[in-house]
């Protein structure tokens, strides 16, 4: 399969992963670049930032905004962060200071805590229903 077929392919099964359950681009694309589409761990988080710009996400975002599901400062105040967050740590990743390999196994740790943080969540009944804007 061509890097760029598995790339399509990845492209499709995360937007729809991510537009059903949420799961981020972190979670889903940068490991998926990674092992089907040849990428370095710094190539496919600049995959993945890049395609994370407005055209992108906006369709998915109107959709859940729509049903008044998104408040709008929780998106600006995240959107802050988030900047802020993306230079400092992109710059640290590409700087060369942390190694292609700790950065991989960085991204293992955050997945399996988080992920092991929603397991016990839902199976302890600690999950949230979500508030609707009107």
């Amino acid at each position: 399969m061509s890097a760029l077929f598995a790339a399509l392919v990845i492209g499709t099964v995360a937007g729809t992963l991510i537009g059903t359950i949420g799961a981020g681009a972190g979670a889903l694309l940068v490991p998926s670049l990674m092992f089907f589409a040849g990428q370095s761990m710094q190539g496919a988080v600049g995959v993945t930032l890049a395609m994370q710009t407005i055209p992108v996400g906006i369709g998915g975002a109107y959709l859940y905004y729509k049903q008044g599901l998104i408040d709008l400062w929780v998106v600006a105040a995240v959107a802050i962060g988030m900047l802020a967050g993306i230079l400092g740590g992109g710059a640290l990743a590409t700087s060369g200071e942390i190694s292609p390999v700790k950065l991989e196994l960085l991204l293992g740790v955050v997945l399996v805590v988080l992920g092991g943080v929603t397991i016990a969540k839902t199976l302890l009944g600690y999950t949230t229903v979500p508030k609707r804007n009107s």
